[in-house]
């Protein structure tokens, strides 16, 4: 390997330069006296070849790691596999995916030590436990939650073999991994139905652009009520909490007007909202009562981070916690290498490994959560610098948590002590419905056949006295986790086009960088959820492989092509079928017509936006991975009328028209094939 190509240390501390002696090794593997960490002083705090590293100047507290094969902490390890366990720990600090944290690396090392540690209890090199069968399903048995995270840092390396001269486990034998690991979930986090996912999303969206579309009078009635309290505590805003009492400018029981204190009081909050034309807007979201009060323009803001958080919930992998704790800049976007745009929130997660600046992949479109929450936040500090019982840093101002407190004078959750927490504890998804319980209707969030039908197809073992027809669906945060990985999966599932567009663009990009190891991206991406991506990946696959038993589903070559193409499902039960597919054994997505169960190459046509290599044109004979649909008929002859509609335009012999015409034959061919089964 050509150490020049090696980017270099990537740990953001400021005693790493790139001048310094151990920013990149001689040669590979590193030499025995290299030094890996230099502390402030220029001092060498650990050379490579020690039993211990000692990352503490990098991470600012104590902090080290033991490789087993001395005196120190942790399980024994021997001399040979610590000389691999060490080649690979190197790779996370030096190599094309270095990691920018010092716990990232100890996170990543605590997770795959494990695995050396069983191959030296069974007396065996690392780099050979791929010849092993048995110990490698005895080495499973050493993993409880971290096993599927190691998957992913195998899966990463394996992709640095030829550069790191070794090979831990290969296809097979990650197979034989996975089938064996312990199952630490008893019932997978429950999919909620098409229907009731995009009736939620999309009150989540119409609540957001009501709000965005009303902010100008909504930030104009705010001010307004900050400075009439501001004139009622004496001039100083920092007189006001803690409350005005009878000195409340919208006091119903004080005259109109100003008074000779100098205080003026403006009747009943109901006709500010009037005038500043957020009356029903308020009504519509959070009234509960029949006169509008203060506390509803309180409420209706912190229902608008509620929501935002919610929207950007269903739209990435992010957990409830993480999203929290989102800041005003959290929103980014990125030119890749290849010149796709890649849509990013930056934040915060404690998870799996400490890092306060990890990325996410998301859809577009939360970049309206992210505007509504971000005014909201914004006008709140407002009145938060004034008040006088809190603390608030340069960059709690200048860039403000998204999950903003409720800081306006007149509120009662207004913080009241300089020992306030800094984050909104954020309720769950279900209380949130309960205290705004305008934003959803009951009647829309009932269970119907259909639902429960799909629910249960998408998700085994669920609870049936939570989850029956007649029932309220129960919805949470992590649902939408599992269920936004889901759809950008398979964006087909939602069945509303705009969603359906908003989807596509995070299905591509999380493919790319999430599920192929294409980490060319100028910032770390979150590789929990890189890992929980794959996972979901891999029982969408069996899902959807397995459903291709249907009587619906024919191939253009006959039954006995069906068959072949099935055989990997015939004797197989649903966890054999998870392990078939991250093995590489099965593969399918779904097309236009019906499905491709092709495992090679991905079609240069895809079957999606061109059905003529599916059933072919001309002399060209259907794909032998094609599998059609018959539930589809209606569609693919709307797609033939289009097509024809469109060959009367097109020039006779140009690209277009030959285009036109292949695809209206493959059109034809699969509706005869449809009809004639």
């Amino acid at each position: 390997m050509n150490i020049a190509e090696l980017p270099g240390l990537q740990i953001e501390s400021s005693i790493v330069k790139t001048n310094s002696v151990n920013f990149r090794p001689p040669s590979w593997p590193p030499p025995d006296d290299f030094p890996v960490i230099i502390d402030a002083a220029g001092q060498v705090v650990s050379r490579y070849s020690d039993v211990r590293w000692d990352l503490s100047p990098w991470a600012g507290y104590t902090l080290t790691i033991h490789f087993g094969d001395g005196p120190g902490q942790g399980r024994k390890v021997s001399h040979e596999n610590a000389l691999i366990l060490r080649q690979i720990v190197a790779w996370w600090l030096w190599g094309s995916s270095a990691v920018r944290a010092a716990s990232s690396l100890v996170h990543k090392f605590e997770s795959m030590k494990p695995l050396f540690v069983a191959c030296t209890d069974h007396g065996i090199l690392a780099s050979e436990l791929y010849k092993f069968p048995n110990v490698i399903k005895e080495a499973a048995n050493y993993y409880s939650s971290r096993g599927y995270r190691v998957i992913s840092y195998l899966d990463s390396l394996s992709f640095a073999n030829d550069k790191l001269g070794l090979t831990i486990l290969d296809q097979e034998g990650m197979k034989t991994f996975s089938e064996t690991l312990p199952d630490v979930s008893e019932t997978q986090t429950a999919y909620i139905p098409v229907r009731i996912w995009h009736y939620q999303v999309s009150r989540l969206r119409e609540c957001l652009d009501d709000f965005l579309s009303h902010l100008k009078a909504i930030e104009a009635c705010y001010h307004f009520c900050l400075q009439a309290y501001t004139t009622n505590a004496g001039g100083r805003l920092s007189s006001a909490f803690g409350g005005l009492g009878d000195n409340s400018p919208f006091n119903v029981k004080r005259t109109l007007g100003k008074q000779k204190s100098g205080k003026v009081f403006y009747g009943a909050f109901e006709e500010t909202a009037k005038r500043y034309k957020i009356d029903e807007l308020l009504q519509k979201w959070c009234g509960i009562g029949v006169k509008l009060e203060l506390k509803n323009l309180s409420s209706y803001l912190s229902l608008v981070s509620s929501v935002g958080l919610a929207y950007i919930l269903n739209f990435s992998l992010m957990r409830v916690s993480e999203g929290g704790k989102l800041r005003a800049d959290c929103y980014e976007v990125e030119t890749d290498p290849i010149g796709e745009n890649i849509h990013l929130l930056k934040g915060v997660t404690t998870k799996t490994i400490a890092d306060d600046d990890a990325r996410w992949i998301v859809s577009p479109t939360v970049k309206l959560a992210i505007d509504a929450m971000t005014s909201v936040a914004r006008m709140r500090l407002k009145a938060a610098v004034e008040n006088p019982n809190i603390e608030l840093s340069e960059d709690e101002i200048a860039n403000p948590v998204l999950q903003s407190l409720p800081h306006e004078p007149w509120s009662a959750r207004t913080p009241s002590s300089k020992g306030s927490k800094k984050f909104k504890k954020i309720r769950t998804y279900a209380d949130i419905w309960n205290i705004w319980p305008k934003l959803f209707d009951t009647r829309q969030m009932t269970i119907t056949e259909a639902d429960f039908e799909l629910a249960n197809r998408m998700t085994f073992g669920l609870d049936p006295k939570k989850f029956s027809v007649g029932n309220i669906w129960p919805i949470s945060w992590h649902q939408l986790r599992r269920t936004g990985a889901v759809n950008m999966l398979a964006s087909g599932l939602v069945n509303e086009a705009s969603l359906q567009y908003q989807l596509k663009h995070a299905s591509r990009a999380m493919s790319q960088y999430y599920g192929k190891n294409f980490y060319r991206l100028a910032e770390p991406l979150n590789e929990e959820a890189r890992g929980y991506y794959l996972r979901e990946m891999y029982l969408a696959m069996v899902r959807e492989f397995k459903s291709l038993q249907a009587e619906h589903y024919v191939s253009p070559h006959g039954d006995k092509r069906k068959d072949q193409l099935l055989h990997e499902i015939a004797e197989k039960d649903h966890t054999q079928l998870v392990k078939a597919a991250k093995a590489g054994n099965i593969s399918y997505r779904e097309t236009f017509l019906g499905g491709c169960a092709n495992s090679g190459p991905p079609c240069p046509l895809g079957g999606i936006s061109n059905i003529s290599s599916c059933m072919g044109f001309g002399l060209k004979k259907p794909c032998a991975s094609a599998i059609l649909d018959k539930e589809k008929l209606p569609k693919i002859q709307a797609l033939k009328d289009v097509i024809s509609v469109q060959l009367i335009n097109a020039t006779e012999g140009s690209p277009m028209y030959e285009s036109l015409q292949a695809q209206l034959e493959s059109a034809e061919r699969a509706i005869n094939v449809i009809e004639s089964n």
